[in-house]
């Protein structure tokens, strides 16, 4: 996948194109009605176009930063591994807010991107005070010569799917949270070292970082997944920062991969959280850290049958 962000957004080039235009944070079962669709084009000779923002316009706008689902790195990965050919993350600013429907359409999508087909929601906004509509963009469609698909909205436990709704879910219920996101809650990135507590506990982990601006559940204990060179391991993770350990500790995620031996230090990995397990907690010392370990393991594999039966 071609990934393209910020100012080399502007002077990106390629035609025959279909597109699909949205904010795309958690790329929940919504996102992949339209990505399914727009993989389709595939198969018609177009290439499959992600257009969306480097920051949220309500950020810009606003200038009230908010944390997102995924971040920018994890957005990649994920709209990789769904098969998309190019994922252009265009700058979004004061200045491009002012821009009018029709002169978006025109320098950005026929001009610059050669569009064919385009993908959108159906409450899909654009331009200068979301000016235009999914109508707008059909008659600039047939003025333009392109198609315009509109997809209907998800709706699941009586909700309409929708990144603000599985914000609160990650909250309130995560098992919902991870219904609507349509595939378990991630983070993806760099395993890194930590303090090395777990090898010496008969415990090894794998350490990642947290993105400051990613948007986390409850710290605590969750039953996880991770795929290592095309097979899939349980484990357990630990969200949080770490409070038996002395000292300001950065917010990470702390991994036991179950029937697993190797050195993951510099690989980038996804971990899946599955279900929570219990919250974050500090122990006075290393034996009941091991022997709560044990029981998170039996706790994990519980759920897990009965899931299964």
């Amino acid at each position: 996948m071609i990934y393209i962000q910020n100012e080399n957004a502007k002077q990106f080039h390629t035609t025959n194109t279909a597109i699909a235009l949205g904010k795309f944070d958690g790329i929940h079962v919504g996102h992949q009605l339209l990505i399914d669709a727009l993989i389709q084009e595939k198969s018609n000779g177009k290439n499959a176009l992600v257009f969306t923002f480097g920051s949220s316009p309500a950020d810009v706008l606003s200038d009230d930063v908010k944390k997102y689902i995924y971040s920018q790195e994890e957005k990649a990965y994920y709209f990789s591994k769904l098969q998309v050919d190019v994922l252009l993350e265009y700058p979004f600013t004061k200045e491009f807010a002012g821009i009018t429907p029709k002169d978006f359409v025109e320098q950005c999508l026929v001009k610059q991107l050669g569009v064919r087909s385009i993908y959108v929601g159906e409450d899909f906004r654009f331009g200068n005070k979301r000016s235009g509509d999914v109508n707008v963009l059909k008659l600039l469609g047939e003025e333009y010569g392109f198609e315009v698909h509109a997809i209907p909205k998800k709706t699941q436990h009586g909700n309409v799917v929708s990144s603000t709704v599985i914000r609160k879910m990650l909250e309130d219920d995560f098992l919902i949270a991870n219904q609507m996101l349509g595939n378990p809650y991630f983070v993806y990135g760099k395993v890194v070292h930590g303090n090395h507590l777990g090898n010496t506990i008969g415990f090894p982990t794998i350490n990642q970082e947290i993105p400051e601006l990613k948007l986390v559940p409850a710290y605590g204990v969750y039953a996880s997944k991770v795929c290592i060179d095309k097979k899939e391991y349980h484990a357990i993770s630990n969200l949080g920062k770490k409070p038996t350990i002395e000292g300001n500790q950065k917010l990470g995620l702390e991994t036991h991969i179950l029937d697993f031996d190797g050195d993951l230090y510099g690989e980038n990995l996804q971990v899946e959280l599955l279900f929570f397990i219990r919250p974050e907690q500090k122990f006075t010392n290393v034996d009941e850290l091991k022997e709560q370990i044990h029981k998170d393991i039996k706790e994990m594999q519980n759920m897990l049958s009965r899931k299964n039966a």
